[in-house]
């Protein structure tokens, strides 16, 4: 019998990996999400999501991991409630037929483009 643990955690540290930002200041993304990323927001909020995401895409990198990405009005991300907007978001996800059986990477950017929070589920991070 085979145990998986997955141990996860939340930072506003950017991963080596992943980290989108130049040398020299914070990691940023386009302060506007596309249409689609719009569109699946208003779902989420419709659903009982947070209000103040107003941007969500999810797509696999190069190397088939799942990424999501959230465009938020909050200016300093969710502190301690980080959690359970992670959880709510997860569950959308899933009912909207988003498979998270193999961990994703969840970047959430302010307003003005700035990433507030870096979170990775994958089992590679997390083992």
């Amino acid at each position: 019998m085979a145990t998986l643990i997955l141990l996860t955690g939340c930072s506003t540290e950017p991963s080596a990996k992943s980290d989108p930002r130049p040398s020299d200041g914070p990691p940023t993304i386009s302060a506007s999400p596309a249409g689609a990323g719009r569109d699946l927001a208003a779902r989420y909020r419709k659903a009982g999501g947070d209000a103040d995401v107003y941007g969500l895409a999810h797509t696999k990198n190069r190397k088939g991991v799942l990424v999501l990405t959230v465009w938020t009005r909050k200016r300093s991300g969710y502190g301690g409630g980080f959690d359970t907007f992670d959880k709510t978001l997860a569950s959308f996800l899933t009912r909207e037929g988003v498979s998270l059986a193999q961990g994703y990477v969840l970047n959430v950017y302010g307003p003005d483009g700035t990433r507030l929070h870096h979170f990775d589920t994958t089992v590679e991070n997390n083992s």
